[in-house]
């Protein structure tokens, strides 16, 4: 039995190895196979690019292609082969047949584009020397470039010569971005595309996401924007660019597609996920707003509000908050006494805010005058004479100060002591000259 378990374990030994340098045939020859293919196709293209139309060609002339139609065929084969085999074999080769078609039908922003692409990506090419030579006489000579031509040249002469090929492949796109040019957009777009599909595991997608994201809302295209930066934030949860992908979409929710709720609880995420990020005060701010503009929710909107006074007290829309605050506090509420305190928190946190001070003094004002506390109305009108002197808050308040003197506390001595401050503070006013007028009538 021993020697027949040898005889079977032999057998099977050389069955499987067999198979298995079968297997490696196999394989072998489907490289060798893609690898003839590969060449073939770029001996083709090779005789292709010198190709031109009607009669004088070596392989299409005899079809009677017209220049265009000619063109466009070479274009297509030239796409196809770098669908292909972008960045390997000869697509630094390739590449230089399509900035050179380019050039020849005087489509200047996509030999533009060619040319970055190849000295970015191919630094290391046979023919590296003669695409840049051609490239920098090209825009020098061209005028289409000449007010890009500076920028383009230092670009030119700075892109990098070494490192992994998708960090060159992402600093071309960074630069070209910064270029800022309207006639590249397109170009830029579909770049930004074949990065996403060669790289995407790598962790500048993010920031390549964020671009094709803002490309689409600047075409008023907001919804699939929405959807790219939902997609950024699916992808790759641990980004930086996260942080301001949720923002952008809850502002889109806000202001495009009214969706107030679905807005709210983005910007609540927001916050919560991102408390140090630099639009937190703005993701505040547009929480409290959407609670009083659009939801009607006084209640909620004051907290809102002093949510963000509180914590964010040098915000640009702090203090026209405490102010809306105090407002909806005074008219919606009906809560005199807490927006008389709105109304001062103003003036006592931002003196140096002077028309906003102002306005907060005389809203206070005006409640303790409604509420008949006529010496804390003065005391508030006469703040803003001492505080802020020769303003017209201050020749306002003077005014509102005689009047309540005069109709409200009958004291005729105190009403004539304001308006001569009137006539001193403000000589040339109308106010000055009805200041006269109430004395006299008052003297009699």
């Amino acid at each position: 039995m021993t020697n027949i378990y040898k005889y079977v374990y032999v057998i099977l030994y050389i069955t499987v190895f067999s198979y298995s340098y079968t297997l490696a045939q196999q394989n072998e020859q489907t490289v060798i196979s893609s690898k003839t293919v590969e060449d073939a196709h770029y001996d083709f293209l090779k005789e292709l690019h010198d190709e031109e139309s009607k009669n004088s060609g070596k392989i299409l002339g005899r079809l009677g292609l017209t220049s265009k139609d000619l063109s466009e065929y070479k274009r297509k084969e030239y796409n196809l082969y770098l669908d292909s085999y972008f960045p390997d074999a000869s697509s630094d080769r390739v590449q230089m047949f399509v900035f050179e078609l380019n050039i020849k039908e005087e489509k200047w922003a996509e030999a533009e584009m060619n040319l970055l692409k190849f000295v970015y990506l191919f630094p290391q090419s046979p023919v590296y020397k003669k695409v840049i030579d051609r490239g920098y006489t090209l825009l020098q000579e061209e005028k289409y470039y000449s007010s890009n031509r500076d920028k383009l040249i230092k670009l030119l002469s700075e892109a990098p010569k070494s490192g992994k090929i998708y960090k060159r492949y992402h600093q071309l796109l960074l630069d070209v971005h910064g270029l800022k040019d309207k006639k590249l957009t397109d170009l830029f777009e579909l770049e930004c595309w074949n990065f996403l599909q060669l790289y995407p595991n790598r962790s500048q997608c993010s920031i390549v996401m964020m671009w094709l994201a803002k490309l689409e809302q600047d075409k008023g295209s907001f919804h699939p924007a929405v959807m790219v930066y939902e997609k950024l934030m699916n992808l790759y949860p641990a980004s930086k660019d996260y942080s301001d992908a949720l923002y952008q979409v809850a502002m889109l929710q806000q202001e495009k597609f009214n969706e107030y709720n679905e807005a709210t609880v983005s910007f609540r995420k927001f916050l919560k996920m991102f408390p140090e990020h630099k639009y937190v005060a703005y993701a505040q701010y547009r929480i409290a707003t959407m609670a009083d503009k659009n939801f009607d929710d006084w209640s909620t909107a004051v907290e809102e509000y002093d949510v963000l006074a509180k914590e964010y007290p040098n915000f640009k829309h702090t203090i026209t908050s405490l102010l809306r605050m105090g407002a909806i506090q005074e008219s919606k509420l009906k809560e005199r006494k807490e927006a008389i305190q709105t109304y001062q928190r103003v003036y006592l946190t931002y003196p140096d805010s002077t028309e906003q001070s102002i306005e907060a003094l005389h809203r206070s004002a005006n409640l303790y005058q409604k509420s008949k506390q006529y010496e804390d109305a003065i005391e508030q009108y006469m703040t803003v004479n001492s505080k802020y002197p020769k303003t017209d808050g201050s020749l306002k308040s003077l005014m509102k100060c005689a009047d309540i003197y005069d109709k409200k506390m009958d004291d005729k001595d105190k009403a004539i002591e304001v308006f001569n401050l009137v006539i001193t503070d403000f000589p040339d006013s109308r106010d000055a000259k009805k200041a006269k007028r109430r004395i006299k009538k008052l003297s009699k």
